[in-house]
């Protein structure tokens, strides 16, 4: 695409709503692509389209006012959306036209968008670009073929850069919502994951994220029992808090059940577990002293919650976007990507980096079972 006469700043200072398209379906992408869609909803009114599985509702719950969210409802899992389809299509443009959008930022290669951008009358449409459907763009710079292979991160900036809304240093964050946090403060006081002192403050904990969607991501219940028994047994600062999603129930119990053979009644009242809502899920890592875990959302979280966090990463060379994501110096980069190589992973290794990355673990006598 050759480069336009106006850049995306320019027209944000004359615009009535900006429209950003990110229709990838994972929490994870939307993160990624958090701190710029930051950066503009703190220049203008933005609408944000993106799929339900993104949960754009708790990631952006602080936004400005002007901040609003499209659903794009798109098949999932063989079931057909109301925008699928000509018909979809023609429905999408729709929305797009009532949102109130004069422009279009289309974080995605698709044409379907465009056109949907075009059909509801959105007069600037900016987008990635490719080489069936540039004549759909009528504004700024799309991005190189070769940009496609590369990570969402590095796209996102690229793109940032070359349409004039770049960030010297993007900064990942966020907080959780004000219900998020009362749900994970009630929670604690329920377990009585609570400090001796006055004011019932939480008590320092791990959170120990067991969820992966991916076989190959998943690190098994063998090895996360054995790394909280190594916690408990060998370090009395912290408690641990095993968390997943309603599919990782029946993975909690069999950790649950080897933890219940190897300790004590009195050791195990130090662990609980949690497969409750998101924004629940959110406030109890944000009030925890670190987080470890699979290659998954609640990683990503972490990190934007300024938590320490350990990643457990097999399929996918370790995130470096942030200082937070810590990474276990035990794959060479050959191994990444290979079946099953998580296992190579051990809880040796985790706990070793544990007591780096939480140098107030203090010695406790091995515990005795009752």
């Amino acid at each position: 695409m050759s480069s336009r006469t106006f850049s995306l700043a320019n027209l944000l200072s004359k615009s009535t709503r900006l429209l950003v398209i990110q229709p990838l379906v994972g929490i994870g992408d939307m993160l990624w692509h958090k701190p710029w869609i930051d950066l503009l909803a703190s220049r203008c009114d933005v609408t944000l389209a993106t799929k339900p599985t993104v949960k754009a509702t708790t990631i952006f719950h602080d936004a400005p006012a002007g901040f609003q969210i499209l659903d794009i409802d798109r098949s999932q899992r063989g079931t057909t959306g109301r925008h699928d389809g000509i018909l979809g299509l023609f429905r999408l443009a729709a929305d797009f036209k009532k949102s109130g959008a004069d422009t279009a930022l289309i974080l995605h290669y698709s044409s379907r968008y465009a056109i949907a951008a075009r059909l509801a009358g959105i007069t600037a449409i900016f987008g990635y670009g490719s080489s069936r459907s540039r004549w759909l763009y009528t504004a700024g710079n799309g991005l190189s073929a070769e940009w496609r292979q590369k990570h969402a991160i590095d796209r996102m900036a690229e793109y940032a850069r070359l349409n004039d809304f770049a960030l010297e240093k993007p900064v990942w964050q966020m907080s959780a919502s004000a219900e998020g946090a009362g749900e994970a403060k009630n929670l604690l006081a329920d377990i009585g994951f609570v400090s001796s002192g006055r004011g019932r403050r939480p008590a320092p904990y791990l959170v120990i994220g067991v969820g992966a969607m991916h076989p190959d991501r998943q690190w098994g219940a063998d090895n996360f029992a054995y790394l909280i028994s190594s916690l408990l047994t060998h370090q009395n600062q912290y408690r641990v808090m095993i968390m997943g999603g309603p599919d990782e129930t029946a993975l909690i119990e069999q950790i649950t059940a080897q933890l219940s053979d190897r300790h004590s009644v009195a050791q195990l009242t130090r662990v609980s577990s949690f497969t409750g809502s998101l924004s629940g899920a959110i406030g109890l890592i944000q009030l925890s002293s670190g987080y470890i875990g699979n290659d998954t959302s609640l990683l990503n979280f972490s990190a934007l919650l300024g938590v320490p966090s350990i990643g457990l990463f097999s399929q996918a060379r370790p995130l470096a976007y942030s200082a937070h994501i810590i990474a276990l110096d035990v794959l060479s980069d050959d191994d990444y990507g290979t079946p099953g190589i998580i296992h190579k992973i051990t809880p040796k290794d985790v706990m070793e980096r544990a007591r780096i990355v939480w140098p107030d673990m203090t010695p406790s006598s091995p515990p005795s079972k009752n």
